[in-house]
């Protein structure tokens, strides 16, 4: 397939504003679906559309089986649905209009993770038979936590056999190596609930006897975490797994990158000292504050102690880390660190395990030589701070040999505004992918 035809696909389907987390774009979510089964469908694939009772939207199922005996079945997983654009008064361009400036692509998507799985369809339908058997399954829920391809893989494992899977939803180094990803942290999302007085209360009648739940919230806030950053709830970091010899020596070709973060998050580096920045975004659990909704928070006074209070949280997970274990800490910490007068609750809002993938397969070689051919940059083994819940499914389900990896650089802004991708990784990415799969098949 030639570049141009492959530039014109991935703008069309960043056309499409496949949100899943809002209601009002399911339609736009099917119409992704349909547009990719159509476009893989016209590439010899067969293809099926896949909804379930696991969630409302549709996976996109599409495999050529016909490569002949002996050759090994790749399974690439990638995914159509897209953040929300907001805040849209902070985008340069229309989220939803692909724009091209200085050789980069401007979109909802363009990173996360559409120009992805379009580099990975654009080298498949490059030939008129892939060298592999190959099997694309492409979710529209990964944005908004659903189950369509958790529950396709239970039920349909047995058919869903494959030698590899590729899931292709990473990106580069902060100093731009491209990565084969051995960790991504779990997750553990809660909301914590602070009930005080009956009904809202006037604070000159009642302030100084009324319990005000956004006192005891902020005291129990406070209490998680000290002055520098480390988390103090007691047993958190009893089961973390440090980083292996091998990943540490893989580290050190990333040399210092301190400066680079600094520079994409537009604020100076803190958390724990006695921990290395590298380590923190990436061996280390995590505590952050999303949200404190609650109380009066109009224009002009309003003086009223709130009758509740919450706040919305989240805990990344490392290896050997479990969601029920840190939600057990966390129930505990929450028992012994509350104020006389409000009460707590905590419902769960999401949660996944931490991933340790395995590095001592055939894959990574392949892969390898495949980035010195498509970028020429071997990729350094990297962990991940973010999260990929389906890739404990597919471990759990296929048992397949799996790498995770992608042809994104580092500051590509995902499920930011002006999220973008330049031009010419997605076409080394095309490059990349049809490399691998020659590699792969041998």
């Amino acid at each position: 397939m030639d570049s141009e035809r492959a530039e014109r696909l991935l703008f069309e389907e960043l056309r499409i504003p496949s949100v899943s987390a809002l209601p009002e774009h399911a339609a736009d979510i099917r119409r992704n679906a349909e547009w990719l089964g159509e476009l893989l469908a016209g590439g010899g694939f067969r293809v099926e559309l896949v909804s379930n009772a696991g969630g409302p939207h549709p996976v996109v199922l599409a495999e050529r089986l016909d490569a002949g005996p002996g050759r090994p079945t790749l399974t690439v997983y990638g995914h159509y649905d897209v953040q929300p654009a907001d805040p849209l008064e902070k985008w340069e361009s229309p989220p939803f209009e692909p724009t091209v400036r200085e050789g980069v692509v401007y979109a909802r998507g363009a990173a996360d993770s559409k120009g992805q799985h379009m580099a990975w369809i654009a080298a498949a339908l490059a030939e008129p038979r892939p060298p592999l058997n190959l099997r694309f399954l492409i979710e529209g829920e990964e944005e908004s936590g659903g189950r369509s391809l958790p529950t396709l893989l239970r039920e349909r494992a047995a058919g869903l056999r494959s030698d590899y899977v590729v899931i292709a939803d990473a990106v580069f180094s902060p100093n731009g190596l491209p990565t084969l990803v051995t960790g991504l942290r779990g997750l553990l999302y809660v909301e914590i609930e602070a009930s005080g007085p009956a009904v809202d209360l006037h604070s000159g009648l009642f302030g100084g006897v009324a319990p005000n739940p956004f006192h005891g919230l902020v005291h129990l806030l406070a209490s998680m975490r000290d002055r520098e950053g480390r988390i103090t709830i007691a047993g958190f970091f009893d089961d973390v797994e440090p980083p292996s010899a091998e990943e540490l020596a893989s580290w050190e070709r990333l040399g210092d990158s301190d400066r680079e973060v600094e520079r994409v998050q537009g604020a100076p580096l803190v958390g724990d000292p006695d921990q290395p920045p590298l380590h923190r975004r990436w061996a280390r659990p995590t505590l952050d504050i999303h949200g404190l909704p609650g109380g009066f928070i109009g224009a002009g006074p309003k003086t009223v102690i709130p009758a509740r209070a919450s706040a919305k949280l989240s805990f990344r997970l490392v290896p050997n880390q479990t969601p029920d274990r840190v939600e057990a800490l966390l129930r505990e910490h929450i028992r012994t660190h509350g104020v006389p007068g409000v009460r707590f609750e905590l419902p769960l809002i999401g949660g996944g395990a931490p991933v340790r993938i395995g590095t001592d397969h055939p894959g990574v070689a392949a892969m390898s030589r495949a980035f010195v051919e498509g970028f020429g940059k071997e990729p350094v083994l990297a962990r991940e701070g973010f999260t990929v819940p389906v890739t404990l499914d597919f471990m759990n389900t296929l048992g397949a040999p799996m790498l995770v990896t992608g042809f994104v650089p580092w500051d590509a802004a995902p499920h930011s505004p002006n999220e973008r991708l330049p031009l010419d990784f997605y076409r080394r990415g095309i490059a990349t992918a049809a490399a691998f799969m020659r590699n792969l098949a041998g």
